[in-house]
């Protein structure tokens, strides 16, 4: 973390691209040496929150997928905390 506050990372791209294989892979590369997250969506389903968890790439609770009911795109809000609620 630097003074501009925490790094995000947004990885795009068609299905089947790797997307989740890559996430996988930061995280285990970052895990020890840096306090990290992981935040999925999709339209439907939690599935690639859900395939970083059996994977053991982070701790459970690092982990959020988020179920957007729309284009993933619309997620994606100035404050990412209203989809906490």
């Amino acid at each position: 973390m630097s003074s501009n506050g925490p790094l995000r990372v947004g990885i795009g791209g068609p299905v089947g691209s790797g997307k989740t294989a890559l996430m996988e892979g930061l995280c285990r590369a970052f895990r020890s040496s840096h306090e990290i997250a992981a935040i999925t969506n999709d339209i439907y389903t939690k599935e690639d929150a859900e395939f970083l968890l059996r994977a053991g790439a982070l701790a459970p609770e690092r982990i959020l997928g988020i179920e957007t009911g729309g284009c993933p795109h619309t997620a994606i809000r100035e404050d990412a905390s209203i989809n906490l609620a």
